[in-house]
């Protein structure tokens, strides 16, 4: 088995070192009194537009509207200049739009944490005012899924179009979007991550960084648990 850290991969002792296993530490919740943790899905309860709920039974497609692009991005900025305004550290849970993404990577290129010899950028996210994660729900699935599975994928915040969720990919691997968020792992997340890395969609020491090691920058306190992939 084979540990992946931020910048090297490494065996596992006493551990066959030829079996097809990695070895992750992700962290499932997160727990902080200097940074303020907030999560979109709260705020966006509010916003609820039941008429269109309404809609979904004939229309599931239309769920992605029940808590709108539009009313996201309008809290996001909010959320994102008061933060600016009043120099008080925050990290946004579960983004799901390259609009919002766009805004962050603006701000983290007046910050100089472009590399130009790496097309990427590379912060301490200790540094940053706000940062970002991800639900890895919102990755895993695309707006033309809801057809076929409906209910299954009605999250706050919904599953998005399919542009949206491939902005997502692209700024976790350019470094901007800090923490991909798994509430719970199960086998079919298993598959998709793992999928990710056998396709080069998310490479395996981008994702260790993501799922754990980014968020040792941001002082948050946590419960860490061990993930293994089969490849």
């Amino acid at each position: 088995m084979k540990k992946v850290y931020s910048d090297k991969i490494l065996n596992v002792l006493n551990t066959d070192l030829f079996d097809n296993r990695f070895l992750f530490d992700y962290i499932p919740n997160i727990d902080n009194r200097v940074v303020d943790v907030i999560f979109l899905s709260d705020l966006l309860e509010n916003r609820k537009n039941i008429d269109v709920l309404q809609k979904v039974a004939e229309k599931p497609a239309m769920y992605s509207n029940v808590y709108s692009p539009k009313d996201e991005l309008e809290i996001f900025k909010e959320l994102f200049d008061n933060a600016i305004i009043s120099n008080k550290k925050i990290h946004i849970v579960w983004i799901t739009l390259e609009e919002e993404v766009k805004i962050l990577e603006q701000y983290y290129t007046s910050l100089w944490y472009m590399r130009e010899d790496i097309n990427c950028f590379d912060p301490d996210f200790g540094e940053p005012i706000v940062t970002v994660s991800v639900k890895i729900e919102n990755i895993m699935w695309k707006w033309s899924d809801y057809k076929a599975h409906r209910d299954k994928i009605f999250f706050n915040p919904p599953i998005r179009e399919s542009w949206q969720v491939k902005a997502m990919f692209k700024w976790i691997n350019r470094w901007v979007i800090a923490w991909i968020y798994i509430s719970e792992f199960t086998d079919e997340i298993e598959k998709f991550l793992w999928d990710c890395i056998k396709e080069e969609k998310i490479l395996s020491m981008t994702l260790a960084k993501t799922l754990y090691y980014n968020l040792e920058s941001i002082w948050f306190n946590w419960t860490k648990k061990e993930l293994i992939i089969n490849y």
